[in-house]
């Protein structure tokens, strides 16, 4: 059970910033690959996973802070995200049996895709509400926390039900806002406003 806690907890914190996080994974498999056998975990913790690690998180690290061009790439980051989400997932919880390691990919993707749903729509709130100014502090808040849980899932793995459980209470109890900010950001994505005559 602590594999799978352990598992979802860091998939959770990669709905914030997967890249972050698997830098982190990546240290983590170094110091200890006892805690992290089969092949996923092997791949994760491969030069070129890294070195793309590496790029990933830069890049998002300047992105992120730009009003706007925020959007795009938070937009790209709802299918990516949820893909290392559920890699970071079953590389801590290893089974030999494949319908469990779908399963345990799958619960990973969706942990992953409520906190980064949960997220985007605080991101777009907080833009539009504070045109942009606190765009800085609310990234760095962001890679910050995504780092906090993801350590602390690692090494205290009951903290994941918590972390998703909030995650999970704020999505359901604010679903019209989120759904709202999911509706604006495709709309206006793909139907640009027209400069007034």
């Amino acid at each position: 059970m602590t594999p799978l806690l352990t598992g979802l907890g860091l998939a959770g914190a990669a709905g914030l910033n997967a890249w972050a996080v698997l830098l982190l994974f990546q240290g983590l498999v170094r110091l200890l690959p006892q805690e992290f056998p089969g092949p996923t975990a092997g791949f994760l913790g491969s030069p070129f996973v890294f070195q793309l690690s590496v790029v990933l998180f830069l890049l998002e690290f300047v992105v992120k802070k730009i009003p706007l061009v925020d959007r795009f790439w938070e937009l790209g980051q709802t299918l990516l995200r949820p893909a290392v989400g559920a890699l970071l997932a079953m590389a801590a919880f290893t089974s030999p049996s494949l319908p469990v390691r779908i399963a345990t990919g799958l619960a990973g993707a969706a942990a992953t895709l409520a906190i980064h749903l949960a997220m985007s729509t605080t991101r777009m709130t907080s833009t539009a509400a504070t045109r942009g100014f606190a765009q800085f502090a609310l990234s760095l808040a962001e890679d910050a926390l995504a780092v906090a849980f993801a350590a602390l899932t690692f090494f205290v793995p009951w903290f994941a039900p918590l972390f998703l459980g909030a995650a999970l209470f704020l999505l359901l109890t604010h679903r019209q806002r989120v759904w709202r900010a999911v509706q604006v950001l495709f709309f206006r994505l793909q139907h640009p406003r027209r400069p007034e005559a």
